[in-house]
């Protein structure tokens, strides 16, 4: 079972180990190309979010139910895996 966490923090590659806390290569999970693009555009428009100081409330919303959606995504390709949604902005964790 692999326990994963998707987040938007800068240098990160959207998806880390929930334990030792490493980021994971999207590819090493064999993701469709789909979700991985997803994943890639989230991550840049997440790190704009950021640079702009994380002012825009209605952005940062839309951008976390993204992720979610995105976790949710992730967690059907992925059987044997327990995901949760970290926002980077928000600082606050939920389970998928």
């Amino acid at each position: 079972m692999k326990y994963l966490i998707i987040d938007a923090l800068l240098g990160g590659t959207g998806i880390r180990n929930k334990y030792d806390g490493a980021y994971v290569d999207p590819q090493t999970l064999m993701l469709s190309n789909n979700i991985t693009n997803q994943l890639n555009s989230w991550l840049t428009r997440y790190g704009d979010e950021h640079f702009n100081g994380f002012n825009d409330d209605l952005n940062i919303d839309k951008l976390d139910q993204e992720g979610i959606q995105l976790a949710l995504a992730i967690k059907e390709e992925l059987v044997n895996a327990k995901l949760a949604y970290f926002s980077a902005a928000r600082l606050l964790m939920s389970t998928i």
